[in-house]
Formats: structure tokens, sequence, C-alpha cells
């Protein structure tokens, strides 16, 4: 088989026609067989004329990806085998930054409220864009032999008293918080509801509720608190992992911030950021007798929120060594 003889423009030529319109049209248009064309690919290969079999890869890449894909694909997301689509993750968003408290027990002997205004000046120089409270706000009444004698302020009013000077300190942004087991003895003892009350008192202290509430992210995730009436578990992510299976899929939140066992502890479960807050009581006679640690400290989480809900999540463990 004799040299083909072409010049390189006309062979550049054919290549553009090619790409643009394919096998058939070239050869219709060149009155060239597509073994012809064949032979004229690999001259232009040896040639090293660029960008054809690149330029018909990118173009049989167009018409089968979406712009989007395409956008994932250039900032690293992968073809997946046996997956047709690129999956599209955008990790950007609006961070959102919040301070988590938890179990301040105010009105026990365990809990020093100047702790509490260190946690606000934290929050403060780290500007939160508010506060989550995670139930037992105060420290209640029970009928337990002994617990009178753990108390700094006795009963409702003096408790609720205490929390709101304590909590009316922090001016700068919302607090929202739920109740905990503590702090419904006084519904059972008298049907005084302490939280709620606090939160009628204090212009910026909100009550979403008994145990649980929810709280909205900009429409595009939903951050739950969670208190509970159940116990610690000897592996410390046990008790959120269950938590989070009690859940339907329909209402599951997006973020958990549990409070009640006074452990610290984060985990990623079922496409839910959670996390155990630990507390701001240290540890009690009563805590004490059952062999139960307390994890003394707060949480600033950071959240990044868009259109597919938590992008991706950050957070600082602050702990008070006692």
């Amino acid at each position: 088989m004799g040299t083909i003889k072409i010049s390189n423009d006309r062979l550049q030529e054919i290549m553009d026609s090619y790409i643009d319109l394919g096998d058939e049209s070239t050869c219709e248009n060149y009155s060239i067989n597509a073994e012809t064309l064949s032979r004229y690919l690999r001259l232009a290969s040896e040639r090293g004329i660029k960008g054809k079999l690149q330029n018909k890869v990118m173009r049989q890449i167009k018409e089968m990806y979406t712009n989007d894909e395409l956008q994932a694909i250039a900032k690293g997301g992968r073809i997946m085998p046996g997956i047709a689509k690129v999956p599209i993750i955008n990790f950007d968003g609006k961070r959102v930054r919040i301070g988590h408290i938890t179990d301040t027990h105010i009105g026990s002997l365990y809990t020093n409220p100047e702790r509490i205004y260190q946690v606000f000046e934290e929050f403060k120089k780290e500007g939160v864009d508010f506060i989550t409270h995670s139930g037992d706000v105060t420290e209640g009444m029970s009928n337990r032999p002994g617990h009178i004698y753990e108390l700094s302020e006795l009963g409702y009013a003096q408790q609720k008293a205490k929390a709101v000077e304590i909590f009316s300190q922090w001016t700068d942004t919302d607090i929202y918080a739920i109740d905990g087991n503590h702090d419904r003895w006084f519904i059972k003892s008298g049907g005084a509801k302490v939280v709620e009350d606090i939160a009628k008192e204090v212009e910026n202290f909100h009550f979403l509720g008994h145990d649980e509430g929810d709280i909205s992210l900009g429409g595009k995730a939903t951050l739950k608190l969670w208190h509970g009436e159940d116990g610690n578990s000897y592996a410390l992510s046990y008790r959120l992992q269950k938590i989070l299976e009690s859940l339907s899929g329909g209402e599951k939140p997006n973020i958990l911030i549990a409070g009640h066992v006074h452990k610290y502890v984060s985990i990623f479960e079922r496409n839910v950021f959670a996390i155990s807050v630990g507390g701001l009581q240290r540890q009690t006679p009563w805590m004490r007798g059952k062999r139960i640690a307390a994890h003394v400290g707060f949480v600033i989480g950071d959240y990044w929120i868009n259109s597919q809900g938590v992008s991706k999540m950050r957070h600082t463990w602050n702990p008070f060594y006692t």
C-alpha cells in the first residue's frame, strides 16, 4: 500500500468534519469510504495532529452527561462502575455556628454558675449564631433521700429565679431549649413547667418542647434536640445509635444534639450528625455511687447548609477539667 499523500491542513479539515458530523457525513462530504477515513485517522495520529480522539471522547461525554454532572466530574466527581450518573455533591453552603450546652442543673451545688458565664464568653468570642440547650435546665427536686442537701436553690421559685438571672446575662443571640427529666420533677410534684416559665421571663430564651424539639436551619435541614429518660450505656456511642435507630426515615433529623447522660461523644449514623454534648454539672454523689463519670464541658458546632441539607460538619469539644 502506497504512502497517502495529503496535507496536514486537509487532514485537519477532515478530522474537524469527523468530530463535528460523524463518520457517514464526513465520508459523503469528502467522497471517501469508511476504510479511507480510518486510514486518515491513523495518519493523523502518526503525524501528531492533536485533539482528534480527545475531542471525540469529549463529544461523547457531553452527550452522556448534563452540565451539572460535567461540573461534578471537573471537581473530582467519580464515574462509579455500574452507575450511569455521576453523584453531584456540593460541599459548599452557608455556615451556621451553634453553641451547644446541656444539663446545667441550675440549683445544684454541683453546678457552678461561673462556668456557665465562661461558656457565654467563649460563645461570644467564637461568634455563635444561636445557643441550644438539650434539657435539665434546672436541678429540680426529687423524693430521693438526701437530695435536698445537694441543692443551692430550694424549690421551683428559687431555681427558676436563678435560671432567669443566669440566662438573662446572654443577650447576643437566641437560646433554644427543651426540658429534661429533672425539670419535669416540678411538673410531677405541682404541675409547674419551669423551662416554659423561664422562657416567659427571658426574651431571647425559647422553649421548644418536652424531651425533644426541632429547629429548622434555613428550611433546608432539621436540628433535633433530645433529652430522654434512659440511662448510660457501656459504649458511649451505643445510646446515640439506639436513638437514631428508633426514628423512622421520615422523622430523622439532619443533626441530633443530645443531653441527659452527661457524656460527650460524636457519631455519624443513618446520615445523621449526632452529638452527645456532655453537661455543665460535675459528678454528683448519686452519679459516683452508680459509678457514672461526668464529662463536663460544651460544644461549638459548625454546619454547612445547602439545598441538599447538611453538606459537612465540624465541631469542637471544650472540656472543663475537674
